[in-house]
């Protein structure tokens, strides 16, 4: 069949979900050629990507997990940096890289990220009263048009994630720029000087911790580094910003699209706050931001029927399993009150985020902040997406809030 999830013009908009919706039909995981590659495996099924993410000894993540990724970079960080990595290394780094992000961890942070993502909205929405920060007098009654994406869910990871870094303020826009640059630019030599330069910032931070201990997020890495050298901890460093970066700039973004498209959802939300939980929920599913991982096979097996061989690569598309009416009822419909609501937005077995606590209560409140100070949402313009395979969202979202 006619398949392409390699052209940018396919994730433009929405295109590539038909595709995977047409290879979700399809008995078996279909096979998708590479002009400039081996070609690889898709599969899109929700039972499929289950299976392939939940087994790191078949499914091998060392060789990179994103396509068109390159075989020197995976090397170079391979079982040092935790995605780039299988058990027991994977084991050994996630212990140390996901201590902070525990239950017990995160009530430290909770207060710390809430007021951060408050004050963050009163700065681009304002209070309500007297209009938006440094607006005019006249502007208080009417509608705010603002860029959802560059004035706010842009701001609002990176700010988050920064701050619990206790990175110089007047860093955090170098540092978003990179993180996106390293992850989104369609130029593989692009990604790595991005890389570079985040990897020279984070060994500067990290020489000057060890020196000084703080109560930050990096400062709990280095109490906690167990056997990883410096050099590890630089790259899930780095590891740990872009993961808490882009998710939850693309889900709180593709949820200001839903709201602006669905005014009757966001005063349903507002009326019912009680709806939160689930409502997080179905944007996680909805949008989806992380859209595949790449594993490559390491031993003979067989998956939904098709035979696989060592060294073929597999892609989980993570997107078109949380788009599976086998599990999901009327999927391509976006239901505040979904529930039970299984995706796997944030990967499912030993790789699953380490960060997900924090993307969820940035998300909650954002929409917390939002439903106090915002009556309404209205498109105000165009959305723009991005055009990259490996991580999707809005890169520009004109609004009009109306202020409560």
């Amino acid at each position: 069949m006619d398949i392409d999830l390699l052209t940018p013009d396919v994730f433009s908009g929405h295109r590539f979900l038909d595709q995977l919706a047409a290879v979700r039909a399809r008995p078996g995981l279909t096979w998708h050629p590479e002009p400039d590659g081996p070609g690889f495996w898709v599969a899109a099924r929700y039972d499929d990507v289950h299976t392939v993410l939940g087994d790191p000894a078949t499914f091998s993540s060392r060789a990179g997990i994103r396509i068109g990724g390159t075989d020197e970079a995976a090397r170079l960080v391979a079982d040092r940096m935790m995605v780039v990595s299988d058990p027991p290394r994977h084991g050994r780094i996630r212990r140390v890289v996901g201590a902070p992000f525990t239950p017990a961890s995160l009530r430290l942070w909770h207060d710390r990220i809430v007021a951060g993502v408050t004050d963050l909205v009163d700065e681009v929405v304002g209070s309500g009263v007297g209009g938006p920060v440094g607006g005019r007098p006249d502007d208080t009654a009417g509608p705010l048009v603002r860029d959802a994406v560059g004035d706010l869910t842009q701001r609002l990871p990176n700010q988050v994630i920064c701050a619990m870094m206790d990175l110089p303020r007047a860093d955090w826009p170098l540092i978003g720029r990179l993180t996106t640059d390293g992850l989104d630019s369609p130029d593989p030599i692009d990604r790595l000087d991005a890389n570079a330069e985040i990897f020279g910032y984070f060994a500067d931070v990290i020489a000057r911790r060890r020196a000084r201990p703080g109560d930050d997020l990096i400062s709990a890495l280095l109490a906690a580094d167990g056997d990883l050298t410096d050099g590890e901890l630089i790259l899930n460093c780095s590891g740990v910003l872009t993961g808490a970066s882009e998710t939850v700039r693309y889900a709180a973004a593709g949820a200001l699209l839903v709201f602006a498209d669905r005014p009757d959802l966001w005063t349903a939300l507002r009326a019912s706050p009680e709806l939160l939980p689930t409502t997080v929920e179905e944007i996680l599913r909805w949008t989806s931001p992380g859209l595949h991982a790449l594993r490559t096979v390491t031993r003979p097996v067989t998956v939904a029927g098709t035979d696989l061989l060592p060294g073929d690569h597999v892609t989980a598309w993570i997107c078109s399993a949380n788009r599976d009416p086998a599990v999901f009822a009327d999927p391509d419909t976006f239901r505040p009150d979904r529930t039970p609501n299984r995706h796997l937005a944030f990967g499912w077995g030993p790789h699953v985020c380490v960060g997900a606590r924090v993307a969820r209560l940035e998300l909650t409140a954002l929409l917390t902040a939002l439903i106090r100070r915002v009556r309404t949402v209205e498109p105000a313009g165009t959305p723009v997406w991005s055009t990259g395979n490996f991580i999707h969202g809005l890169t520009s979202l004109p609004v009009r809030l109306f202020p409560a």
